[in-house]
């Protein structure tokens, strides 16, 4: 049970030590802590060669277990409705939304004691939608992003999990990346800092780069630089990813 960007460095340093991912005992991974897509999901289901399921849970409930997915269908987190009560508001004014709607995440505890929450806002983005291996209770959709890691790059909202969907859409380039954000002048200008595959031939991080930025410009509507790393070259951390770094007013 790890972030899922930590399990990948975890399957960079296999592959370092000469160590086959796929080849250990490891039949399922559970992976939580961050946003990520089901193009990463893939990823490290083929990499490493095990089943791959979502948790959620938030630090000021529990942590870890608040919903977690269930392997037969992994089609989001069931939320253990007998002990925490779900709701989607709409994050500016606080309306409730009916399920199915795209909100923000909120918590209320039903059977905590020492420190229970009342209608909490998680800030994490989904909708609620009905069970399905665990029909008694209903699923949240996975996360994918949260109102606080929101970039506004010239008037486009971006999310890195719409950055990360395209990445992996490129053979030629890890699942590791940064967006950085500038200011040129008056206005925002967005660098995306991403690392070559393990193992790909260094030619072609130009016709990568390239094709990274025409799918970014025509996919999200922003224009972004592309920086293509060796491998290694982005920070790893044993937590959560840094996928933004704002250096706007440094």
């Amino acid at each position: 049970m790890v972030t899922p960007s930590y399990m990948l460095a975890i399957a960079d340093e296999f592959e370092r030590q000469g160590i086959d991912p796929a080849g250990t005992s490891l039949r399922v991974g559970i992976f939580g802590a961050e946003p990520w897509t089901p193009e990463m999901r893939m990823a490290i289901e083929q990499r490493i060669g095990i089943s791959a399921v979502d948790i959620f849970g938030l630090s000021e409930v529990m942590g870890p277990g608040v919903a977690n997915e269930c392997a037969e269908t992994k089609d989001g987190p069931t939320v253990w409705e007998d002990h925490f009560y779900p709701e989607i508001i709409d994050p500016d004014t606080g309306e409730v939304l009916t399920e199915g709607e795209f909100g923000e995440l909120v918590f209320t505890s039903l059977t905590k004691e020492a420190m229970p929450v009342v209608r909490y806002r998680t800030r994490d983005l989904t909708r609620l939608l009905a069970g399905t291996a665990r029909p008694a209770f209903r699923r949240m959709e996975k996360v994918t992003g949260r109102t606080d890691d929101m970039m506004i790059v010239r008037g486009v909202n971006v999310f890195p999990s719409q950055i990360e969907e395209l990445i992996l859409k490129r053979a030629e380039l890890a699942p590791h990346y940064q967006c950085v954000l500038t200011r040129e002048g008056p206005l925002d200008a967005l660098t995306v800092r991403v690392e070559r595959a393990h193992g790909s031939d260094p030619s072609g991080a130009q016709a990568a780069r390239e094709a990274l930025a025409q799918d970014i410009k025509a996919y999200i509507g922003v224009t972004a630089t592309i920086e293509v790393l060796a491998a290694g070259g982005i920070e790893r951390s044993v937590g959560k990813a840094r996928r933004i770094v704002d250096q706007r007013h440094s």
